[in-house]
């Protein structure tokens, strides 16, 4: 599949603390992921001001194929409360209505699907 750039000026994407004009995405899923950026701007900017990537050309975390990341169909926020061995619920800090936001537009919110990695958004379509 091929990627674009997703204009994401004045959502207030932040990658360590510096504006994010642009975020890299499987073309197919550009106008699914604006819509949820856009819901999580107003309800939620604290959350887009943790921006932690989508595209990553990577193979998956132990694993011998390759991430969803790397095909642009998955991101990553609020990283610092929700890593991938942190516990979800219990211990990690993503909101369910985040989680909800994604869910609404196909996307799995793996913190409610695997009870960790609350970070991690991916694609289902």
């Amino acid at each position: 599949g091929r990627l674009t750039n997703l204009k994401v000026t004045g959502l207030g994407v932040k990658y360590d603390g510096q504006a994010v004009r642009t975020v890299r995405v499987h073309e197919a899923l550009a106008d699914s992921l604006l819509r949820i950026l856009t819901a999580l701007a107003a309800s939620h900017p604290e959350i887009l001001a943790q921006y932690a990537g989508t595209y990553n050309f990577r193979k998956m975390r132990g694993g011998r194929r390759y991430s969803l990341h790397a095909r642009g169909a998955a991101g990553d926020f609020a990283p610092a409360t929700n890593g991938n061995r942190t516990a979800w619920p219990t211990a990690a800090t993503m909101p369910i209505s985040v989680m909800e936001t994604f869910a609404r537009e196909g996307w799995i919110p793996a913190g409610a699907f695997w009870g960790r990695d609350a970070m991690h958004f991916q694609a289902t379509q």
